[in-house]
């Protein structure tokens, strides 16, 4: 695990939308699991914030990564869910 990319991205649901992007969300759990250079990637909801959303990645490398972002998959999201979200922040880790 030493060399894997880890990836913390925090994703906040726009005011009455936490229910439907929770919904979204799930999808992309399922897809992103069968891509290449998947490991892990964990969906958390923040038990004070129910519109606050924790991805917890694991990927094989950065190009991994950049793959996953460019899916046909991860651009409908955009499409069909990307009015649900009021703010995604991300941030890479390496293992110590």
């Amino acid at each position: 695990m030493k060399n894997k990319l880890f990836v913390v991205a925090v994703t906040h649901a726009q005011p009455g939308k936490e229910a439907e992007l929770q919904k979204a969300l799930l999808e992309l759990v399922s897809y992103a699991k069968t891509e290449p250079g998947f490991v892990k990637y964990d969906l958390h909801v923040s038990e004070e914030n129910s519109g606050e959303f924790l991805f917890y990645e694991i990927w094989d490398d950065e190009k991994s990564l950049e793959l996953h972002g460019s899916t046909d998959n991860m651009k409908a999201f955009g499409e069909k869910y990307g009015h649900l979200v009021k703010s995604t922040t991300m941030a890479k880790y390496k293992l110590l």
